[in-house]
C-alpha cells in the first residue's frame, strides 16, 4: 500500500539511533493521535512500529514481505521535503550507502519515493548505539575500545577507497562520512560494530557547488578544517574518530565550551587534557595514537584508515603487557650477564654443528612429502635434497611475500640437536620471528622465539629485533637496552645488514629514549640522552641532504624535547 502524504502530528524527539532494540526506553509513539505510517507499506516493507526520531527523519521497524525479514525504514520528515538541501542529502545518503558492502557498515537495500515521501530501507540489526552502550557501560575496558575502534577504522578504510559509479555516470573514488560520533556507531550483542548514517557523506573526488563551504556534521565531533568550512579529506574523519576514542576512554569530550563560539574556539586550538591524566591505566601507545588523531595539522594525522587499524593492532599487543598491571621484565640473558659462559656455549654449538656435518657426510637433507599424510616432513638419511636448499626455498618464498608459506618452511629447518647446522637453524628462526611480528602481528610468538634464541646464540640481529618488539609493546627501557647492544657490537650476523639497518636501529633507539622520558621516568638525564640520540639519528640519516620520510618526524621530536629541556633549565 502506498503511503499517502498527510500533515501528521510530530512525534516526540528522541536520540538519533537508526536501529536500536525496540525496548520501552527507545520506542517513541506519537503523543497525539495515531502515527500515519504504522501499518502502511513502503516499497516491499510493512511498517510495524516507530523506533526513534532524528533531526531529519522518522525511524521505523518494518517487515520485508518479500523476504520475510526485519528491516529499518527511514522516512524524511514531511516538513523537510521542500527544503532542497535536506532532500538532496537524504537522497545522496541512499544513493551512496546502497553501493557500500562491508561487514562494519549498515547496509541499504532499497530507496524510493512514495506519494511524496522519500524513504530508505536498511538492514535491521539488534543492538544499541555506542552512545547508549557507553551509558550502560561507563567503564569500557581498553581492549573493548580498541576492538570497537578497529572495526570503525576498517569501515572507514573501505568507504574512503571504494570505487562507485554514480547514477549520473560519475566515478566516485571514496566516500567521506563527515559525521563520525557515538550515535552513528552501532554495537551488536556479539560486539560487531556497524557504522551508519551517511547523511552527511560526500564523495572524496567530487565537489558540487551546493556542498562547497557547507559545514555539515555534529560540532562536538568536527575537525578544525571542517569547522572552518575547508576542503576535507579522509583525515577529517580520523580526527572525529580520535574524539570518539577520547570520549570512550575518559567519559568526556576533549573539546568543550559554554556556548557554540567557545566550542569552536576550543576545537580550532586543539587544546585538551592528556587522556592518561584522566585515565592513567591507558597504555602509552594507545594515548599516542589518540593524540596523533587529534593533531591540529591534518598532515600529522595518519593518511589512511589502514594505518590506524595497524596501530590499533599494535596497541592491542601492547595492552597485553601494559594492561596486566604487572611490571614486565625482560627474561634473564646468559650472554649479557656472563659473556664468558656465553662464549663457551657458542663454541660448543659450533663443535656440535661441525660434528653433525661430518657425521652426515656433508649432506643434511630437505624435508619430503609423506606418502601417507601428504604433509611436509623432515628428511631422513638417504634422501636427496639438502637443508641448505630448504632454507633457500624459504628465502625465495619470503621474497614473494608469501608470509605463512615461508613460516611453514622455516619451521622445518632442524636444530643442532636434530642434526641441523647452527647458523642455518638460527637464520631460519630469526626470519620466522621477523615475519611473525612484522607481517602477521604475532608479537608474543616472535618475542618468545627471539628470547629463546638469545639464551643460546650471540647475534646482534636478535637484539635488534627484540628492541623493535619491546618498543612496540611499550617496554621502552628494555627496548633501549637491546637496541644499544645491537648498535655497539662488531659481530657479524646470519642476516645480512640492509642499507638502512643502522638507520632503523638509531631511529628506534632515539624514539625509545624519547618515550622513556615522556611516559615513564621524566628523568632529565633521559631527556638529554633522547636529544643526543635524535641529533645523531638526523646526522646519520643525512636529514639535511635527503630528508626522507622519517626526518620531518625526527626534527619535530627533537624541537619539542629541546623546548622542554630549555624550560627545565629556565625554571631550574
Amino acid at each position: 500500500m502506498a503511503v499517502k502524504k498527510k500533515n501528521a502530528s510530530s512525534p516526540s524527539t528522541g536520540s538519533k539511533v537508526a536501529h536500536e532494540d525496540t525496548s520501552a526506553e527507545n520506542t517513541n509513539h506519537s503523543p497525539v493521535g495515531k502515527d500515519p505510517f504504522i501499518g502502511r507499506t513502503v516499497g516491499a516493507c510493512r511498517i510495524l512500529e516507530k523506533i526513534n526520531e532524528g533531526g531529519t527523519a522518522y525511524i521505523y521497524r518494518a517487515r520485508n514481505e518479500t523476504f520475510h525479514l526485519d528491516r529499518v525504514i527511514k522516512i524524511l520528515k514531511p516538513s523537510l521535503m521542500n527544503e532542497e538541501d535536506f532532500y538532496d542529502r537524504f537522497a545522496r545518503e541512499a544513493q551512496l550507502t546502497a553501493r557500500l558492502d562491508h561487514p562494519n557498515i549498515l547496509r541499504v537495500f532499497d530507496t524510493g519515493e512514495v506519494d511524496g515521501y522519500f524513504y530508505i530501507e536498511m538492514e535491521h540489526v539488534a543492538g544499541q548505539s555506542l552512545r547508549t552502550y557507553l551509558g550502560n557501560n561507563p567503564r569500557i575496558s581498553e581492549k573493548q575500545i580498541l576492538n570497537i575502534s578497529s572495526q570503525v577504522a576498517k569501515a572507514l578504510e573501505y568507504a574512503h577507497n571504494v570505487k562507485i559509479t554514480a547514477p549520473d555516470g560519475n566515478v566516485i573514488n571514496g566516500i567521506l562520512h563527515r559525521d563520525i560520533k557515538p550515535e552513528n556507531i552501532m554495537v551488536t550483542p556479539e560486539d560487531v560494530v556497524k557504522l551508519m548514517d551517511f547523511g552527511a557523506a560526500k564523495p572524496l573526488n567530487i565537489t558540487s557547488d551546493t556542498m562547497q563551504g557547507m559545514i555539515v556534521g555534529t560540532f562536538h565531533y568536527m575537525s578544525p578544517e571542517q569547522i572552518e568550512g575547508k576542503d576535507l579529506d579522509a583525515r577529517s574523519d580520523f580526527f572525529s574518530l580520535g574524539i570518539v576514542m577520547y570520549e570512550l576512554f575518559t567519559g568526556r569530550k576533549p573539546f568543550n565550551g559554554k556556548n557554540l563560539t567557545m566550542l569552536i574556539q576550543s576545537i580550532r586550538k586543539c587544546e585538551h587534557t592528556s587522556p592518561r591524566k584522566l585515565r592513567p591505566s591507558i597504555s602509552p601507545l594507545t594515548e599516542e595514537l589518540i593524540e596523533k588523531l587529534l593533531s591540529r595539522n591534518p598532515n600529522h594525522r595518519p593518511s589512511r584508515a589502514r594505518e590506524i587499524d595497524e596501530s590499533l593492532q599494535i596497541c592491542l599487543q601492547a595492552y597485553a603487557a601494559w594492561g596486566s598491571g604487572r611490571k614486565v621484565r625482560v627474561p634473564f640473558s646468559i650472554k649479557r650477564a656472563y659473556p664468558a659462559i656465553s662464549m663457551v656455549f657458542s663454541i660448543a654449538a659450533l663443535v656440535i654443528s661441525f660434528m653433525s656435518f661430518a657425521w652426515n657426510g656433508g649432506l643434511i637433507r630437505m624435508p619430503m612429502i609423506d606418502g601417507g599424510s601428504g604433509k611436509l616432513r623432515k628428511p631422513v638419511k638417504g634422501e636427496a635434497e639438502t637443508y641448505e636448499s630448504l632454507l633457500e626455498k624459504g628465502r625465495k618464498i619470503e621474497e614473494l611475500k608469501q608470509w605463512k608459506e615461508a613460516v611453514t618452511i622455516y619451521e622445518l629447518v632442524p636444530s643442532v640437536s636434530e642434526g641441523g647446522v647452527a647458523n642455518e637453524y638460527l637464520e631460519a628462526q630469526v626470519r620466522l620471528a621477523r615475519i611473525s611480528f612484522r607481517h602477521l602481528n604475532q608479537f608474543t610468538r616472535a618475542r618468545a622465539i627471539l628470547e629463546r634464541l638469545g639464551m643460546e646464540y650471540s647475534d646482534p640481529v636478535i637484539d635488534a629485533y627484540l628492541g623493535e618488539i619491546y618498543f612496540r609493546l611499550a617496554l621502552y627501557g628494555e627496548a633501549r637496552d637491546r637496541l644499544d647492544a645491537a648498535l655497539n657490537t662488531s659481530k657479524g650476523s646470519v642476516i645480512p645488514n640492509g642499507p638502512d639497518s643502522k638507520k632503523d636501529l638509531l631511529y628506534y633507539y632515539a624514539y625509545s629514549l624519547d618515550k622513556q622520558y615522556i611516559y615513564v621516568d621524566r628523568d632529565p638525564g633521559t631527556l638529554r640522552e633522547a636529544i643526543e640520540a635524535w641529533n645523531y639519528y638526523m646526522v646519520s640519516a643525512r636529514c639535511e641532504e635527503e630528508d626522507d620520510h622519517e626526518c620531518p618526524f625526527a626534527r619535530k621530536r627533537l624541537a619539542e624535547l629541546e623546548s622542554i629541556n630549555d624550560k627545565l633549565l629556565t625554571d631550574g
